[in-house]
């Protein structure tokens, strides 16, 4: 009987102590993937260069720039519209914007939305005499299929804009409490 409870206990303490190294490596492995993902985010958020850019100044003007730097508190760029090399500090600017991607997967619902609901209509339509026109289901396929089409091609050349930098003022949340008068307030600023 009791080498039954020392083998029981010891298989028991044996099982633990693996489950405590198992742990440990999942619980090693885990770290290991925090370290590389968010190190790799560290490093995108460091970057400074820009092909294209979006430069939207204090006084409300845009700015369509090339090869966008920033270096310490000054930006300097290419401008689009000018053609010159030009160079502000960062005080001057409310937002930056770069392209990411585009709106084809956007374009693409809407298109097809749209020729499914075409196709629905002309089949509502009736002839000459009344008499309601039959539509087979090919009709309904092609309508929709070319609008998704065409919704796609649309969303394929609007680009998305992703803001890069966002001037400490542009955007902000302050909260409040007035112990005296019982009451708080949050104030939200926004550049829109």
């Amino acid at each position: 009987m009791l080498k039954k409870k020392n083998t029981f206990f010891g298989a028991a303490l044996q099982a633990l102590c693996t489950t405590r190294i198992t742990n440990m490596k999942y619980a090693v492995f885990i770290l290991l993937v925090f370290i590389i993902v968010f190190g790799g985010i560290a490093q995108a958020q460091d970057r400074n260069y820009y092909p294209r850019a979006k430069v939207y100044l204090k006084d409300h003007k845009v700015i369509n720039a090339k090869d966008f730097t920033i270096r310490g508190i000054e930006a300097s760029f290419l401008d689009s519209k000018a053609g010159t090399q030009q160079s502000m500090t960062l005080d001057a600017v409310d937002f930056i914007k770069i392209p990411k991607g585009n709106h084809v997967l956007i374009g693409t619902s809407f298109g097809a939305a749209t020729g499914a609901l075409s196709s629905l209509l002309i089949d509502l339509d009736t002839d000459p005499l009344g008499r309601p026109r039959e539509k087979d289901a090919s009709f309904y396929l092609t309508m929709t299929g070319g609008g998704a089409a065409l919704g796609a091609l649309i969303g394929l050349l609007v680009p998305k804009w992703k803001s890069v930098y966002l001037h400490k003022n542009a955007v902000g949340l302050n909260f409040d409490i007035s112990p005296e008068r019982g009451l708080a307030t949050i104030k939200i600023t926004m550049k829109i």
